[in-house]
């Protein structure tokens, strides 16, 4: 995918923060080294898609958009190194097609999961109030997308007649989707992303591998050699700078946690896929493919992936939390790239990246009780109490920041390693333990509750 050309599924049911798809089973998660959670955390098993989509509208393309599907389709090829199974159609669509198109895919997976994560988002301050992230994610599609490939309908889909439509015809952006394609036949992206248990950070880092190998070919056809001699610094600050008009633009009407891990999976993703090239040219991308990375700071940290450096385990104790009348309605490590989307939110930029940097592992979850407020609990682990030190600092500035009027700190509770803060009848307890922070957030009572359990 490129910044004005978004791969659907992708950007509809994993954009950003809060993602619907998943990428890795309980097997794998305990085999591979991601969060731990009790049984009574695991998110339930995929359900199948509730119906088939409706068939494309059947019109030929014109011309010009025929050359242009040839050419991207042999540029994608010689730029991945890979060969087409099949043919790969193209279907022009009007802009309310398009965005009829994205809901009927988002009727097809349905919304149980953002929804899930609506709440988790909500609960533990990273989104206000009411969000409703089903609805955010087909507007954000439909605002943002003027192509992608749709791997339910094994089509490339343009949108005709706009700015968005003709750009996306540039035959570089389309290589891009036809890379996306041709993953998808070599490696079934939709069996990729779609595993389970629910993992917010491993989808991210698998979906910056997605994009990361499309921004590859699409550089290096651009670029040509000048690509392979640029450092993997100016890699970075080249792609930052070419998301500086969507930062600043519609990436402004979202909260910083979903830009923030949107921008990742291209300007990291790229960086990412680059190093891996150049540090195992033998190996090559499809190995990547089939061993992804399993952590966002695998990606953003290439060498952590080369050597193998899993996330450590952090497990929430669900069945206590059952024992005393609550349900987990969502339950996702967040990872590195979220812990920087989510400071974002009150610190500076340098200042979010050094505190997130130091990430060891985590893991979030929203508990349900019936006549009670939401509760939310979140535990993280970090490479030393130094870095941990870093985040408690840094998450703290963010609460002050962020406060809203009437809000404060509880000061008899601030000490070197707690604060509270008070908003009306929600608090939310900051604790500093070794390597460790907890964060509870909810009513005064089921906060003191949750420090038993935690």
């Amino acid at each position: 995918m490129h910044i004005r050309v978004k791969y659907l599924i992708l950007c509809l049911l994993a954009f950003a923060a809060i993602v619907a798809l998943i990428v890795a089973s309980g097997n794998k998660g305990s085999r591979m080294g991601g969060s731990a959670m009790s049984p009574a955390l695991a998110m339930p098993a995929a359900a199948p898609p509730r119906r088939t989509l409706p068939p494309l509208p059947s019109r030929p393309l014109s011309p010009r958009l025929r050359a242009l599907r040839a050419s991207a389709m042999e540029s994608a090829a010689r730029g991945r190194g890979l060969e087409w199974k099949s043919e790969v159609g193209m279907t022009e669509l009007s802009g309310w097609e398009y965005g009829t198109r994205t809901k009927e895919i988002a009727d097809v997976f349905g919304t149980d999961d953002l929804q899930g994560m609506s709440k988790l988002a909500v609960a533990g301050g990273m989104l206000p109030e009411g969000t409703d992230l089903a609805s955010l994610a087909v507007s954000f599609t439909a605002a943002m997308a003027g192509a992608s490939y749709s791997p339910l309908d094994k089509q490339v889909l343009v949108v005709s007649e706009s700015p968005k439509g003709s750009a996306a015809r540039d035959s570089s952006l389309l290589t891009h989707e036809f890379v996306h394609a041709l993953q998808d036949q070599h490696f079934d992206l939709l069996g990729m992303l779609l595993d389970r248990p629910f993992n917010f950070d491993r989808t991210e880092a698998a979906f910056a591998l997605v994009e990361g190998d499309a921004m590859n070919v699409e550089r290096r056809l651009q670029s040509g050699d000048a690509w392979a001699r640029r450092s993997l610094e100016d890699i970075a600050r080249q792609e930052e700078e070419r998301f500086a008009p969507y930062r600043d633009g519609i990436g402004a009407l979202f909260p910083p946690l979903l830009t923030e891990t949107f921008i990742f999976r291209y300007r990291d993703g790229a960086r990412f896929v680059e190093a891996v090239r150049r540090a195992r040219p033998a190996v090559g991308v499809d190995e990547v493919f089939r061993r992804p990375p399993q952590s966002s700071e695998q990606v953003l940290h290439p060498e952590k992936y080369l050597s193998r450096e899993a996330p450590r385990e952090v497990a929430l104790d669900g069945e206590s939390f059952a024992l005393r009348g609550w349900h987990a309605g969502a339950a996702t490590p967040l990872g590195e790239i979220g812990v920087r989307g989510i400071l974002l939110a009150g610190v500076p930029t340098e200042v979010a990246r050094r505190a997130a940097a130091g990430w060891g592992g985590d893991s979030a979850a929203v508990f349900e009780r019936a006549g009670r407020g939401p509760l939310f609990v979140w535990k993280t682990v970090w490479d030393g109490r130094e870095d941990a030190q870093e985040f408690f600092r840094a998450y703290n500035a963010l609460k002050r920041r962020s406060a809203a009027p009437g809000s404060s700190a509880d000061a008899p509770a601030a000490t070197d390693s707690e604060r509270v803060w008070v908003e009306g009848d929600v608090r939310t307890l900051v604790r500093l333990e070794g390597d460790t922070v907890l964060v509870v957030r909810g009513a005064r009572e089921d906060v003191l509750a949750a420090l038993e359990i935690s």
